[in-house]
């Protein structure tokens, strides 16, 4: 599998950010998301190779690449293994379900447990201030960190809302430490 980037021009559905080409064995970034975060842009190629893990059948790769179990239909991901595999979503819909999947591996390859537990050490996660140094630390966006951070109960954000609370997990660490 090979990373290239390239002007990929908006389709019916709007811009693209990147794309895989399942039959050229080949992720495409769209070079417009240059002028992005370097974290959009880190976190869009691993949402891709997620996709490419995770949706893509390797073993079927002689020319005859199918997706992994997927009838995408008329979301954008076209049904003929040499189209590109371009994902929209759709509420409730497979699609949904495979754009959580690429994402969680995004967030799982760019930001293990082990390097937020050693980045967070001596930091208040409550504050914007020092996530914002995890975030460019890590190379990655804000709402990826702040996601991943609330999957381990570190932090709670209220869907809407800009506070910051102590996750359970956090909140029991300092009893701990404290009690």
């Amino acid at each position: 599998m090979g990373v290239v980037w390239d002007e990929i021009p908006p389709d019916e559905g709007g811009a693209i950010a990147a794309r895989i080409l399942p039959t050229e064995r080949l992720i495409e970034l769209n070079e417009k998301i240059l002028d992005k975060p370097q974290g959009f842009q880190e976190s869009t190629l691993a949402h891709e190779i997620g996709h490419w893990v995770l949706h893509i059948n390797q073993d079927e790769a002689d020319g005859a690449v199918k997706q992994l179990e997927l009838d995408l239909g008329d979301y954008g991901t076209p049904n003929q293994s040499e189209e590109p595999f371009v994902c929209r979503g759709a509420s409730g819909s497979k699609i949904d379900s495979i754009e959580w999947q690429a994402q969680y591996f995004a967030g799982c390859l760019l930001m293990p447990k082990s390097i937020l537990e050693e980045k967070r050490q001596g930091k208040d996660l409550t504050k914007w201030s020092n996530l914002y140094k995890i975030k460019d630390e890590l190379g990655v966006s804000i709402s990826n960190l702040t996601y991943r951070l609330q999957e381990f109960g570190w932090i709670y954000i209220p869907k809407g809302s800009r506070t910051i609370h102590r996750g359970p997990e956090e909140v029991q660490g300092q009893t701990q430490l404290f009690g």
